[in-house]
């Protein structure tokens, strides 16, 4: 009975601008398995560089080995073509040879390696791994070098930030006509004091700012670019800043303004908020524009910016007391008191036997459905042997179940590797809820306010109300302390218990 093999074949990107090809491995590999008896089951091809992070075709290699123990040999090139510098590869491969009881067929080297070859030949492979990873490592250091070089000639050598383009041919970054005009827009709104970041977002999403896959820019990759200096011409390469020779969008003294806007513990005077509740904490109800204050008569009032477009807002004045009675009646809506937080811990330690109970029942489920994929592996690869599928309808459907089983170990490791952590984090969130009070009452203004950011995603003003919007899991927190059913669940429906959802 002929020996199985499995033959891989690889190229660098850079191998394939220098002419390298695939296909010369594989007839070489083929020539090889024929002239040797030996059937040739497999192909895996890859056309990518061998440091990429999850080489998808040689892991999926490993597994189809470690599966089908029937299939004794690799077939390759050269040593050079399985490793390039990754240990991790390298000590896959040793634990085929050593525990699956395979060998690998290194046609130019003229070697085939097993658990049994001989010292010399072990040490020529180790040899030539080790100048693989020496070739791979040298390759990253002129690289580096080519970066240098570029920022020395203001060139930021990487992609630059939305609201600009690469020009690839000369490494330069120029502005980006259907993006750039709104970055001063954002420089501009955040300026003013009156808009969070999340106001930017949207307002620039309705005006037609879209990122590069076409989706809303998020807030904080607002904030990104508020505090990006590429947008008025340098950039920050190793924790320096580099003057760059590509076009500003906005003027240094926007992007310094904005800063003093954004930093109200920096050095600089003007930093600090004059007003508590101002500088985009606020948003008006009526017209969705920032909330503002001012001092009249010794008493400080909230009132809506309206700006252009909306000098109709009926807003009224509300006085700082008020807003501030207010919020703490929100952030006492997400605090528990020491009984309830007591009774929680104790749901959760008794819980732990049902959560070991239901990673069991979830490995069981998984492992089956894995056995069931690897079952249909085994039958399409007979069929394709026995010529009764064409080898591009094989590939296709090989490749679609093994991602199928890789998601699924993916997460039998994640059951089995499930440990108390969980638990750890929701007593921590219990700590900050039961605290919650104390801290906000005992902390200065700028630290209220990150507190109050840290618990609603937006507070709305409208008639003398400060309406807030909950964060998760601090909604799930309020909605819970409505019924003080903790269980979450009368049911058994696991994914509806309070500590779960947390």
């Amino acid at each position: 009975m002929n020996m199985k093999a499995a033959l891989y074949a690889r190229v660098s990107s850079r191998e394939q601008k220098e002419g390298y090809s695939l296909e010369a491995q594989i007839k070489l590999g083929r020539e090889y398995s024929e002239k040797q008896g030996i059937e040739l089951v497999r192909e895996f091809a890859v056309a990518e560089s061998a440091k990429k992070s999850g080489r998808e075709q040689f892991e999926q290699m490993i597994t189809f080995l470690r599966d089908n123990p029937d299939i004794k040999v690799i077939i390759c090139e050269k040593v050079d073509r399985l490793l390039r510098g990754d240990l991790k590869d390298r000590v896959a491969l040793d634990d085929l040879l050593r525990e699956n009881d395979k060998e690998i067929h290194f046609i130019k080297e003229n070697i085939i390696l097993s658990k049994d070859s001989k010292s010399f030949q072990k040490l020529y492979y180790g040899i030539q791994a080790e100048f693989a990873r020496f070739y791979l490592n040298n390759l990253s250091d002129e690289v580096r070098k080519s970066y240098e070089i570029m920022v020395d000639d203001g060139k930021y050598p990487h992609p630059p930030p939305v609201g600009y383009k690469a020009k690839l041919e000369n490494h330069l970054s120029v502005a980006d006509p259907d993006r750039a005009g709104f970055i001063p827009k954002a420089f501009q709104l955040a300026s003013t004091g009156n808009y969070s970041e999340k106001a930017i977002s949207d307002l620039l999403y309705k005006e037609g700012f879209r990122s590069r896959t076409g989706k809303q820019v998020g807030k904080s990759d607002i904030g990104g670019i508020l505090h990006n200096p590429f947008y008025y011409g340098d950039f920050r390469w190793k924790g320096e800043l580099k003057k760059g020779i590509h076009q500003p969008l906005i003027p240094k003294s926007l992007f310094d303004r904005v800063q003093e806007v954004l930093s109200p513990r920096g050095k600089n005077k003007g930093v600090k908020h004059r007003f508590t509740y101002a500088g985009g904490l606020l948003t008006c109800g009526y017209c969705g524009n920032g909330i503002t204050a001012e001092t009249q008569k010794g008493h400080v009032y909230y009132r809506c910016t309206k700006p252009k477009g909306a000098k109709n807002c009926p807003q009224k004045y509300i006085r700082e007391e008020t807003i501030e009675e207010q919020l703490r009646a929100i952030v006492k809506a997400i605090s528990l008191n020491s009984e309830t937080v007591n009774l929680i811990k104790d749901i959760l330690h008794q819980s732990h036997d049902e959560e070991q109970e239901y990673h069991k029942q979830s490995l069981e489920a998984l492992q089956s459905r894995y056995s069931a994929i690897k079952a249909k592996l085994d039958k399409l690869l007979n069929v394709y042997i026995d010529e009764g599928i064409s080898k591009e309808i094989y590939t296709d459907k090989s490749q679609e179940l093994e991602k199928e089983r890789n998601e699924i170990n993916s997460q039998i490791n994640r059951h089995k590797n499930a440990d108390k952590e969980y638990f750890e984090q929701v007593e921590n969130f219990l700590e900050v809820a039961y605290q919650a009070p104390a801290l906000y009452k005992g902390s200065s203004t700028a630290l209220k306010r990150e507190f109050l950011r840290f618990i609603v995603s937006n507070l709305i003003l409208k008639d003398k109300n400060v309406i807030p919007s909950f964060r998760l899991p601090f909604s799930l927190l309020v909605e819970y302390k409505e019924n003080e059913n903790w269980q979450g669940c009368t049911d058994s429906n696991r994914e509806k218990q309070f500590w779960r959802l947390l």
